[in-house]
């Protein structure tokens, strides 16, 4: 499977198969929601492939109008059934203005792995998703303390996930330089890492992208040059960021 991101199959070097999960790891303004809707509309407009973007934090209504800037039209792809969101945040806000939790979705529980992966599942097999997006990762195993647990969950996440005809890319969030004992923890299960940098040389942000570890690939392992445009996330394969 192609990914639809330009350049960026250039570095992966195998293609990702049905089944497999790619946790997409970067800081504040990397791109990591761009390059996962990108994934997803590709998917749905290039190679016919129905993509579910499942979120634990973002507002789908901002999500649709932010991605206008590239003219990639959810609203339209939805009414086409070929893209859906399914909104998993674990609070909202009451008509009075109240932040509260979800308690219709969760039952007053904090949020079990088991329980989101259900909800995948099903969603996943109802329109016949062959691409998914979490988001995020961090937002999930956020809700506990017991790094133990974690590690099972999200390894639980993962073979609930593979086991699907669909392939599916994990947002995580934080600093891609130094990732913290609970990214630590949680990376280790999963198959394929990328990260998303977005870091300052001199007085000048620059973007760059990585493939830490792909299973059974020949990946590059170089950091290379990424830039947003008005169309997108482009990979430069030949282009090596200096950061």
């Amino acid at each position: 499977m192609k990914l639809g991101v330009p350049g960026f199959d250039e570095i992966l070097g195998s293609p990702l198969n049905s089944g497999n999960c790619m946790l997409l790891h970067g800081g504040p303004g990397s791109g990591k929601t761009t390059f996962s809707i990108q994934f997803l509309y590709e998917g749905a407009t290039r190679y016919d492939e129905p993509g579910l973007y499942v979120t634990l934090c973002e507002n789908p209504d901002e999500i649709r109008r932010n991605m206008l800037q590239y003219k990639w039209n959810l609203a339209k792809l939805e009414r086409e059934h070929k893209f859906q969101f399914l909104d998993v945040r674990p609070v909202k806000l009451t008509p009075e203005g109240y932040i509260i939790p979800n308690e219709t979705l969760f039952k007053g529980e904090t949020i079990p792995f088991s329980h989101i992966s259900c909800l995948i599942r099903e969603k996943v097999k109802e329109m016949g998703a062959k691409r998914l997006v979490l988001d995020s990762l961090t937002v999930l195993t956020g809700q506990y303390e017991n790094q133990a647990y974690v590690r099972q969950g999200v390894l639980g996440l993962i073979q609930a996930l593979s086991s699907l005809e669909c392939t599916s890319i994990l947002i995580s969030e934080g600093s891609e330089l130094s990732p913290d004992r609970q990214h630590l923890e949680s990376w280790a299960v999963v198959p394929a890492i990328v990260l998303l940098y977005y870091t300052r040389k001199n007085s000048i942000m620059t973007r760059a992208i990585q493939i830490l570890k792909f299973r059974g690939a020949r990946h590059s392992p170089g950091v290379h040059h990424l830039e947003i445009g008005d169309e997108g996330i482009i990979v430069h394969p030949d282009v090596r960021a200096d950061l």
